[in-house]
């Protein structure tokens, strides 16, 4: 793969998912789906990491070129500076993807260690505390008390875990259920899974701001979910709001950057937002129907934007309207018998040739 391509991907992908951003940030800004916005992010994540995979796997359709622009000019200096400008832009974006997965590694590598060091212990446990028909549905979940002092967090690499402070365990018996069904339903709704795609997309897209913002709206919308989820009635509404305020006032620590793990109290700046929604629980009925909406155009979205490619290639040809296969993967049609094209024409055959008599 050259610089001009790497130019021309990374190029086409910034514009593919800003305008992915804005459409997922304009559905979830509407009330029909604000119930469903944590599935809403979680497919535009989804979605992202596809587009990635395509663009530098398979051949895109290319609408226009750069020969299309400049049919009859040959620009051999700014094709030097486009390609050196690709090189030097795959180099940075490859050391910066590297050094994101490092961190996601290190995370769970330090998550483990602390799930590991917490101790399970039956006076804090999700059955005991939480309605029978959440217990009947937490399953294997485990619950564990650190003497760490981090903020309640579920996780979830293997078998899922709930892990709380020892000092919870002195909180009153209402307040430690609310917490732990907020946890639970972490769990179910699969967000410890929702966060490590988010977590992928961050480390794909360092560069692009728009990911960093739709990260904490991400975030934001999953704690709004599982807020409206973990309460029933006013009285388990206050006893939420006081567990809640209580490990705010503790100011414990949280877990950290988990890679594939939910911490509870995140930004202290949401709760005025977690509290007035609270208040209101009407608009968080959540319909299936809706979300599949949601999920439905973000993948139509997503499948319009797939066919925005810039020209901004030199080297694409104007003989195919199809970009070249990546040659690892011309090697393996080659071999099931299928022969591709794996390389752009060359550019002497598309000039005149002066030949001496």
């Amino acid at each position: 793969m050259t610089g001009t391509t790497t130019l021309e991907i990374l190029a086409s992908l910034f514009i593919q998912v800003t305008l992915l951003i804005g459409l997922t940030a304009w559905l979830t800004s509407r009330p029909r789906y604000r119930a469903c916005a944590d599935a809403c992010w979680v497919s535009l994540h989804v979605t992202i990491l596809l587009l990635t995979a395509a663009a530098f796997l398979f051949p895109h359709l290319r609408w226009i070129t750069w020969a299309d622009i400049q049919p009859s000019q040959d620009h051999p200096i700014l094709d030097s500076v486009a390609s050196r400008i690709g090189q030097v832009c795959s180099w940075v974006w490859f050391s910066g993807t590297a050094i994101f997965f490092g961190i996601c590694g290190a995370g769970i590598y330090r998550a483990t260690a602390l799930v590991r060091r917490a101790t399970i212990d039956s006076s804090v446990g999700l059955v005991d505390t939480v309605r029978p028909t959440d217990a009947a549905r937490s399953g294997c979940v485990e619950t564990r008390v650190t003497h760490d002092d981090v903020s309640p967090f579920c996780w979830q690499l293997h078998r899922p875990v709930i892990v709380v402070p020892e000092i919870m365990q002195n909180f009153p018996g209402p307040e430690q259920a609310a917490i732990l069904r907020h946890e639970h339903a972490h769990l179910r709704l699969q967000h410890p899974l929702h966060l490590f795609l988010q977590r992928m997309t961050e480390a794909l897209h360092w560069y692009h701001p728009l990911v960093w913002w739709a990260s904490r709206r991400a975030a934001a919308c999953r704690e709004f979910r599982c807020d409206q989820d973990s309460v029933r009635t006013r009285g388990e509404v206050a006893h939420y709001l006081r567990g809640l305020l209580r490990l705010i006032e503790l100011k414990l620590h949280p877990p950290g950057r988990l890679p594939a793990g939910v911490g509870f109290v995140g930004d202290a700046s949401l709760l005025s937002e977690r509290v007035h929604r609270l208040q209101d629980r009407a608009e968080f009925i959540a319909i299936p129907e809706t979300a599949s909406r949601g999920i439905a155009t973000i993948a139509i979205g997503a499948l319009l934007c797939s066919l925005i490619w810039l020209p901004v290639n030199p080297d694409a040809s104007r003989r195919s309207a199809w970009s070249p296969w990546p040659t690892w993967s011309a090697r393996t049609l080659d071999m099931m018998g299928l022969v591709v094209r794996d390389y752009e024409v060359d550019g002497h055959r598309l000039s005149l040739h002066n030949h001496d008599k």
